[in-house]
């Protein structure tokens, strides 16, 4: 056992599939190691404290919005019950939380690392997917495991529900803008919305059906060099969403400035009724003009990534 360890991970975005996946279409998503989320525990002389952005104080006395964390933790101790368990977790995170950008994923991913590396114990793939399935399933009901299989990811993921994650071949050059609605997305709403859309709409119905297509034809664009068409797949895409009503009039106004500005696809990313959209540019000029259009139109934080 270590006095100190740290564990680490990352953000995520879904870049198609998002709402189809539910239907066992696949989805495409995007891990972002700018976006980082680090957690370390240091040894201290009693209990199990928490230092974090929401709680400060004993695990025993975490507040109910931390249930899954506080389960993650007993799990953990509980294969290390031979070893004493006096330590402070501190959470560090530049993920903002309910945005689709996978912040209770990274966390219990980065959590499990630092307890693992503390304690000194190998760690396998599986072990670490089952463990961060204790917290994502209080958290969020029925994950599906994306966030989980992209946040602890290098490499785009290729996705289907109760399917092994794939990672995707990368060709492509150009850039990625993602802007902060400042709005906090209601995934179990967003879910629930569209399938009752879809159980009673035969073009709900047809909508999910063409994310899926315009998700495989993603896959195939990725893998040459043609951010254009990326672009077009993205707009295409954002009409299927439109339909199914997960837009709010921020997101609309956000991606709509994007577009104006240049953007060559833009489209919600994660479930919708808030959270972030995303846009596409050729070169980093279009997407410093673009992501400063979506700032000064009242996205909270944008960011620019490469592919």
């Amino acid at each position: 056992m270590k006095k100190e360890a740290t564990g680490s991970s990352h953000a995520k975005i879904i870049l198609i599939g998002e709402h189809s996946v539910v239907y066992g279409h696949p989805a495409i998503a995007f891990p972002i190691d700018s976006i980082p989320m680090t957690v370390t525990t240091k040894s201290i002389h009693d209990g199990i404290r928490i230092n974090s952005e929401f709680y400060k104080g004993s695990l025993k006395e975490a507040p109910v919005n931390l249930l899954g964390i506080k389960r993650l933790i007993e799990a953990i101790c509980n294969q290390f019950a031979n070893q004493p368990a006096h330590f402070q977790i501190n959470f560090t995170s530049e993920i903002p939380s309910e945005r689709g950008m996978g912040s209770s994923a990274a966390v219990s991913i980065a959590l499990i690392k630092s307890l693992y590396n503390y304690f000194d114990a190998p760690l396998t793939k599986r072990e670490m997917f089952e463990l961060s399935d204790i917290e994502e399933t209080i958290t969020h009901g029925n994950p599906s495991g994306i966030d989980t299989a992209t946040v602890s990811s290098e490499s785009p993921v290729w996705f289907i529900h109760k399917q092994t994650p794939d990672s995707i071949t990368m060709n492509l050059n150009g850039y990625m803008i993602i802007a902060d609605s400042g709005i906090r997305g209601q995934t179990d709403v967003a879910v629930n919305s569209v399938r009752q859309m879809v159980n009673r709409d035969q073009n709900a119905k047809d909508a999910i059906v063409n994310l899926g297509k315009l998700t495989e034809q993603t896959k195939v664009t990725l893998e040459q060099d043609d951010i254009t068409h990326l672009g077009s797949l993205l707009n295409q895409a954002q009409r299927q969403l439109d339909y199914l009503g997960i837009n709010i009039p921020r997101t609309e106004h956000l991606i709509q400035v994007a577009n104006q500005n240049g953007s060559l696809g833009t489209k919600i990313t994660g479930s919708g009724l808030g959270g972030c959209i995303i846009a596409l540019a050729d070169d980093h000029a279009a997407a410093l003009k673009i992501a400063n259009a979506l700032s000064n139109a009242g996205a909270v934080n944008t960011w620019i990534e490469t592919f």
